[in-house]
């Protein structure tokens, strides 16, 4: 299934250049014409499916995870901006019409063409230094969202007008299609979602210190239904009517069992100035939830006959809904939890863990890292690293699986040091609060979505040069100028 969705986008934007071709075999442009042509249609192309990835497909989450369908959406996003830029200047250079880069005398629709490319470049620039500019998710959304329909808008209208190849109906046909579905994903994801969500809220029954700052939300889900997330899932949490929290949008890890009946548990750490406020939340308070999203779970792969969770500070909540599922289900496949902290007071569920590993429940090895324990520590110091895994990991790890949540730093020394210990890839299991940053560059999920990435700019850059290459016919005339040759409307 993952190939053939694989498949479905890379033929899906590259689809306008084929279309194209069929249309019209031969033209009597240049090569680096056609080959301008194509890198816009194909910028476009992605443009429009950057809306369907960005919708939270349950079928993308299910066979990639929403974190790497994020990722990938934020680098094929770069790469439509180089697919657009570089449009006008090869089409400029094969018209022979500088003119359309520097001149003021354009038709609209051209000035709509650069006007994209700018909105574009605006768009990508505030997503890549949100943080630095300090917004806030929910203003940067408003710009994402409202920059994208613009962008989009703009395009269209661009490549409709001024885009020779928009005057054959299949072209027309898929134009329509494809913008509708970039129009339906983002009316799906952004108006009707959330609204069939908000008619069934889930209610605050319970707010507990876990920590000086770290606190659990229990919520009781509503009627008639249960808890389905694969343990180590996470969902996104609004609070529309809180007068401690702004009805801003986040994700949480959910830190309770599937097999807890009738509610679900997140445990949040106060790290800024939305989740600083949680613990204030009331019992009784109403929440929307939408979920569940992501890959992190041991119950995805069985084959593992011993089980290795490392986690550092608030990382722990993924792998305890883990042990506790595997402790409600009777799993009696051996844990070894590396539990990183900075001091004794930060250590979450140190009491629940301490009880699973006296009872065995299941079978758990416990050993807690504080980096700066305020007291005298017997247990192990520094950070974990390589060092700290080589002493405490020993023998055959072939059939181990490996759960890492913490700190980017952590994530990364400890995937390289695993696989130093030669564990293969496909048992190096990570998760990232971040749904846009890579935070184990060297884990089998990462290598693949690079994999993908660049087998989707490889084949986009190839089709682009081949069918431009075919539709030009080895002709070097570079056409009767632009409006003639690019265009298809009289102005």
């Amino acid at each position: 299934m993952k190939t053939a969705l694989i498949a479905l986008y890379l033929l899906t934007v590259t689809a306008p250049v084929w279309i194209a071709l069929l249309a019209v075999p031969q033209t009597d442009h240049s090569l680096w014409s056609e080959v301008a042509k194509n890198s816009g249609l194909i910028g476009i192309g992605v443009l429009l499916m950057q809306f369907v990835l960005a919708s939270r497909l349950p079928v993308t989450n299910r066979y990639f995870g929403l974190d790497s369908v994020m990722i990938f959406h934020r680098s094929m996003g770069m790469f439509a901006l180089a697919l657009l830029l570089v449009h006008p200047v090869l089409l400029a250079f094969g018209e022979g019409n500088w003119k359309l880069l520097y001149g003021l005398d354009q038709t609209w629709y051209i000035w709509a063409g650069k006007t994209t490319l700018l909105l574009l470049l605006v768009h990508i620039l505030i997503s890549v230094f949100r943080r630095s500019l300090r917004l806030s998710f929910e203003r940067w959304r408003v710009f994402h969202d409202s920059l994208a329909i613009a962008i989009i808008a703009l395009a269209l209208l661009h490549s409709w007008y001024a885009g020779g190849d928009l005057s054959a109906l299949p072209m027309q046909i898929l134009w329509v299609l494809l913008g509708g579905a970039a129009i339906a994903a983002f009316v799906w994801h952004r108006l009707i979602r959330p609204r069939r969500l908000a008619s069934k809220p889930y209610r605050v029954d319970d707010v507990r210190q876990e920590s000086p700052d770290v606190c659990t939300l229990r919520f009781a889900l509503p009627e008639g239904e249960t808890a389905n997330h694969l343990p180590g899932q996470f969902h996104f949490l609004t609070f529309p009517n809180s007068a401690v929290v702004p009805a801003e949008e986040h994700h949480f890890t959910i830190s309770s069992s599937p097999t807890l009946t009738g509610f679900v548990e997140s445990t949040i750490k106060a790290s800024g100035d939305f989740t600083s406020q949680v613990g204030k939340i009331q019992s009784g308070e109403t929440a929307i939830v939408q979920g569940n999203f992501g890959r992190f779970s041991y119950t995805l792969n069985r084959n593992e006959s011993e089980l290795v969770f490392i986690a550092g500070g608030i990382g722990i909540t993924p792998l305890m809904s883990m042990l506790r599922h595997m402790r409600d289900i009777g799993d009696e496949r051996p844990v070894t939890l590396i539990y990183g902290n900075k001091t004794e007071a930060d250590i979450v569920f140190r009491s629940e863990l301490d009880e699973m590993q006296s009872t065995q429940q299941p079978s758990l090895q416990v050993v807690h890292v504080l980096s700066t324990p305020k007291e005298p520590w017997p247990g192990e110091h520094g950070h974990i690293d390589g060092k700290l895994l080589n002493r405490l990991l020993g023998g055959e790890l072939m059939k181990t699986g490996f759960y890492l949540c913490g700190p980017a730093a952590m994530t990364s020394k400890v995937v390289t040091a695993l696989r130093q210990h030669k564990v293969p890839r496909h048992n190096i299991h990570t998760e990232s609060f971040s749904l846009t940053e890579d935070t184990a560059p060297t884990s089998a999920r990462s290598i693949f979505r690079k994999w993908v990435t660049a087998l989707a700019i490889v084949i986009a850059v190839v089709v682009t040069v081949t069918v431009a290459g075919i539709r030009a016919g080895g002709s070097e005339a570079s056409g009767d100028g632009h409006e003639h040759s690019h265009s298809h409307h009289s102005h």
